[in-house]
This record gives C-alpha cells, structure tokens and sequence, in this order.
C-alpha cells in the first residue's frame, strides 16, 4: 500500500487549536507596522492567518480574520529611504501623524494602501483595524487604566522574563505631546483614573499639560499587544521568530494578559522570516525588500499564496525570483508535477488562476522570440503541438513571463533571435560550417520533434569530429548572438525549422 501524503501543518495547528480552545467562534488576528514598503515577508504572518481561517472554515467552524494595522507606532528613525532633512523632526511621532515619502497623505497609508491592494488580490478578506483609530476611539482606554494600575505588576513579569531592569520611572503608557507629537519624547508625570486623565512632560518643547487618556498617547508594544489581545478577543494570532523566542514579547504578552487583563494569550504560530536569496532577511527599515505589490506584477496570486502556503510557518525560506518562482507556477498548474502538494494549492486558491498545460519555462523561451506578439505565440505553440486552455488564461500568462524577463529573470535567460547574420559567423571553422549544412539539410525532413532535432545536432557533430560543446555554442551564436541559450532541439522548433535551417546554411557558406 502507498504511503498516504503526510498531514499539512495548517490541518495539524487546527486540530491542536481546538483540542485547546473548543469550538468556536474564533478570532484569528494578524498586525503589521507599516514603517516602510510591506514586503514579501510581512506577507507570511496575514496569509498564515488566512490559511487558519481557511482551514476552520472548511470544518463548519465560524472564524473571523482582522488585519491590524499599527499605524500608531512612533517612526524609530530616518530610514536609509527617507530624507534626513524632512523626516529627522518626525522621528517619534506616530506614522499616521507624520507626511507620507511622497505626495498627499500619511506615512503609514503611503505604505499600507499598496499591501491592502495586495490582499484583496491575493483573496484575503481580512476586516482591517488600524491602531490609531483603537487607541482615538477609546477602545483601549480599560485596558490602558488596567495597565497603569497594574504598573509593578507588569514591570515585575517584564525583570523577571526578559532579565532586564525596569527603571523606576517606567511606565506602561507613552503620552503624546501636543506640540511635537512626539511619543518617545515624554514623561507621564501623574494620572487620574476618576477623571481618565494624565499629566505628562516634554522637554524638547518645555510643556507640562494635563489632557484627557484617550487620543493622547498610547501603551509600550509588551503591553500595547496583551491589551489589544483581550480587547479584540483574539483567538488565534501568527507571529514572528522575534516575538516568539525565548523572553520574547510573547512569553512576556502570555503573563501580563493573564494576570493584569483578565484573558488567555492567543495560541501561538511562529513563523520564519522570508530571506531574499544572497541578501539575508528582508527588512523595510534596511529596505532590503520585494513589496508584495511587485511579487504579484510578475506571478500569479495563487502561485505567490502557494510559496508561502506549502512549508510549515517555522521552515526556512528563500525567495528567490530568478529561478525558483518559475518552477512553482509549474507546480500550480500541473497536477502531475513531481514536488507538487495538492492540499497547498487548494488552500492557495485566490480565484482567477487558470491552469494552462504548458511549462512557465517554454512559455518564457516562446515570448522572447515571438517578441510579445501573442499572435505569433500561439503560432509557435501550435507548430510545437501544445494547446491550452482558453486564450484569455494564456494571454494573462504570457503577461507575467514578459514582466518576469523584464524585471527578474537572469541575463543567461534573455535573449533576441538576430534578425541578421551575426558577423562572428565569419569566423566559425571549416568543420563547424560543415556540421551546419549536415544539419541544416536534416532539419528539412517534415515532421521532426525537439527530440529529433536534438539527436542530429548530436549526429552532425559526430560526423564531422566537432565537439558537441563548440557545436552548441556556435549554434547559439550564430541564432542570438550569445554562447548559451534554451535547449537547442526545443529552441528550433520555436524558432521554426526552415528559420534555423536557413540561418544555419547561411553560416555555412560565410
């Protein structure tokens, strides 16, 4: 008997979860600072909460998905993207207060509008909180008066678990000034919970004020996300190796939650960062980064889910758009492929991903020569036997491979088919121009496959005593003008035979 598939990590969380938590419903929450562009490895926390959703969904169980953007977070600082100059006055001062890198609106929007788009395309249907308007509403305002009663209580779980002192002017919640609108540059003096007010002090703008708790400042993040766990109600909630390590804002969230909030931590899912190959971890304050927005330019929604989707949230990844993402739009598509997880794709469904039987690779080769023209690619396509599913799911394919080449694709993959003799034919030997009109007259038999062709580039450099390496790279340079090209048998019957047999007769007689 065969072995059966091994069980997908989201299937196995689900099961623990609710041997845990019951029945439900649940809230599954996601958050992200949008401090710079939201890029590829931001994207693992919201789809894995997506794809927990998915799954409970599937058993009947009522789940619902919040995005919680933190836009009330203070800028650290000038960013190697930002201009010193404009935003050195800024740092401290939440992203939603502070102007956006480039025309209207706000720091935070300039970056979250592009990620929320990436979402929807991406058939995430997460109802989207932004910190700024919890914190402005009064939302948070019981827990804030929670936290700042509990002040020892918590300062004592945050020595204790992280081994860090707390100094004896702490405090849980950070005032905003009114002036600068600083959130790093104050000190809470005094607070009155009859009157839900606070007194605090900044010194850059030598103010003292008394204003009410609410809209004026917000709670430190190893406080700020137990708050928000029991004020939202979260059920479930993915989150980074960062947090989730050892004396982490996780072991410290679980412990302030219970003891000061009244309410258990969400159950846990820790995910790996995202590597860019060769670059290290993505990072927008470094900008090391591929936004979201730009992955989706070049691969299918489905395709870019299914990355992220197949290895468990703890496995190590690389991204690597050179290479890497072509083969997987073929394990999308071809149910019969080899690495292919069937349970991943199906929980990757993003809705409009149409399979269309032919390889990303072959495709990405028929472009080039057909030079976008998607007439002229499905000439080729019909001379090389292969058909498709419908024109418009082929059209759309052939889209992303030509913004691939453009943008990603290494430069051993491009190339141009020389509409001319290239003059360096000139100067290939007697016996590689031999081996061209042996092969040239073999490929005006009808009827030859790649394969075929293949097999007589083999015989002619056979014949003739050339080295089926020289062969080659003569054969490339005399179609597109570089030593090393796609698979010369396939490659011909793109191109056409009689184009190839003629150019190759050509070099023959130069």
């Amino acid at each position: 008997m065969a072995d059966l598939p091994a069980q997908h990590w989201a299937d196995k969380a689900v099961d623990q979860f609710l041997a845990e938590r019951g029945t439900g419903p649940f809230l599954v929450a996601s958050g992200i600072s949008p401090s710079g562009r939201i890029h590829v490895g931001n994207l693992r926390e919201v789809l894995t909460a997506d794809i927990i959703c998915r799954v409970l969904r599937e058993r009947g169980i009522s789940a619902r998905l919040i995005f919680v953007a933190d836009d009330y977070d203070a800028l650290r600082k000038v960013y190697p993207f930002l201009d010193p100059a404009v935003y050195t006055q800024f740092v401290g001062a939440p992203l939603s207060e502070i102007p956006a890198p480039h025309g209207p609106g706000t720091y935070a929007e300039f970056f979250l509008q592009p990620f929320l788009a990436s979402l929807t395309r991406l058939k995430i249907e997460a109802e989207l909180i932004r910190a700024s308007e919890l914190y402005r509403s009064g939302a948070l305002l019981p827990q804030i008066i929670q936290a700042l009663r509990a002040r020892d209580t918590i300062a004592e779980i945050l020595t204790r678990i992280t081994g860090k002192e707390i100094e004896p002017g702490w405090s849980p919640f950070m005032p905003q000034c009114s002036l600068c609108k600083s959130l790093t540059a104050t000190t809470l003096i005094a607070w009155n919970p009859q009157q839900q007010s606070i007194t605090y002090r900044c010194a850059p703008c030598n103010l003292e004020e008394t204003v009410p708790i609410t809209g004026h400042g917000k709670l430190t993040w190893r406080v700020d996300w137990p708050a928000r766990w029991a004020a939202l109600r979260v059920d479930v909630e993915p989150f980074g190796k960062d947090h989730g390590g050892k004396g982490g804002s996780y072991d410290t969230g679980k412990e302030i939650v219970s003891a000061v909030f009244g309410f258990r931590a969400p159950f846990p899912l820790i995910y790996e960062w995202i590597r860019l190959k060769g670059l290290g971890d993505m990072s927008s304050s470094k900008g090391n980064v591929v936004a979201v927005d730009e992955v989706l330019e070049v691969i299918p929604p489905d395709v870019l889910r299914y990355f992220i989707t197949r290895p468990a949230p703890k496995a190590s990844l690389a991204l690597d758009l050179a290479g890497q993402m072509v083969n997987l739009v073929d394990e999308v598509d071809d149910e019969h492929a080899k690495q292919r997880d069937a349970r991943a794709v199906a929980l990757s469904q993003a809705g409009g991903f149409v399979p269309i039987g032919i390889p990303f690779n072959h495709l990405v080769n028929v472009v080039q020569v057909a030079q976008g023209d998607l007439a002229r690619v499905k000439e080729i396509l019909r001379r090389s036997r292969y058909s498709w599913s419908s024109d418009a799911a082929l059209e759309e394919r052939c889209r992303y491979a030509l913004r691939w080449l453009e943008r990603f694709a290494p430069q051993d993959v491009k190339f141009s088919v020389q509409p001319e003799l290239p003059a360096c034919a000139r100067n290939f030997s007697p016996a590689v121009r031999a081996a061209f009109s042996t092969l040239a007259a073999r490929l005006a038999q009808p009827g030859l496959s790649g394969e075929d062709i293949h097999r007589a580039l083999y015989d002619a450099a056979g014949a003739h005593g050339v080295p089926m390496a020289e062969l080659c790279r003569a054969f490339y340079l005399a179609l597109i003008g570089k030593e090393r090209g796609p698979r010369a048998g396939w490659f011909t019957e793109i191109i056409g035979t009689a184009f190839v047999a003629e150019r190759l007769r050509a070099c023959a007689a130069a």
